[in-house]
């Protein structure tokens, strides 16, 4: 067996000096492809209800969460990326304590924007997909550690599509305050765990 293969690595270290090449000479170019890039971190909070389930148990609530997103700017107004955000929903007051839902979901994304002054309003969506995780504790304690019989737990892949809107505030050059409201709607053939409803989103994007 050859371990060592001088031809695979001459033909890697080529196509790095391409790649490079290339890189630079879109970065001196006039026009640019891309316009620019942005990215951050968001915490949220909102209100989640909906899914059918075997149990004829409809969890909703507040539900808490943080998450992120990175884009590339293609033109003067449009954008696109990816985002991902986790979130947590209690269940204390219809279930035992301890009982909780968590939405995992990620996707690409495409939005437009303007610009007026120092506020950039916007409006997009993203696609992508998730995971639905559900620990429902019907009765019992979940600080003892005796098993419960009356307990389930259940996860649950889901298709994804999240419409949002929002603003950010440009605090300088590179920072700026962002503020956004979507409703992710959680979709499955069957029906069962469909989380959806609505969030408010607050973080910093760094723009370049």
């Amino acid at each position: 067996m050859q371990i060592f293969n001088p031809k695979l690595i001459m033909m890697k270290f080529l196509t790095m000096l391409l790649l490079m090449s290339v890189c630079a000479g879109v970065q001196a170019q006039d026009k640019k492809f891309i316009k620019g890039f942005s990215g951050g971190m968001m915490v949220h909070t909102g209100y989640q209800f909906g899914g059918d389930n075997p149990y004829n148990y409809n969890p909703e609530g507040a539900t808490f969460g943080i998450g992120g997103v990175a884009r590339v700017h293609l033109t003067e107004h449009f954008r696109t990326g990816f985002e991902g955000y986790m979130s947590k929903m209690g269940l204390a007051n219809s279930l035992v304590k301890g009982s909780n839902n968590k939405v995992f979901w990620t996707g690409l994304l495409a939005d437009w924007y303007w610009k007026k002054g120092r506020f950039y309003p916007y409006v997009g969506a993203s696609v992508g997909g998730g995971v639905e995780t559900a620990y429902y504790m019907f009765e019992g304690n979940s600080k003892d550690w005796l098993p419960e019989t009356n307990a389930v737990y259940n996860k649950q892949p889901f298709f994804a599509i999240d419409p949002f809107c929002g603003c950010d505030l440009a605090l300088g050059e590179a920072l700026r305050l962002t503020v956004k409201l979507d409703w992710l709607l959680a979709i499955r053939k069957n029906g069962l765990n469909r989380p959806m409803g609505p969030r408010l989103y607050f973080g910093f994007i760094f723009a370049h």
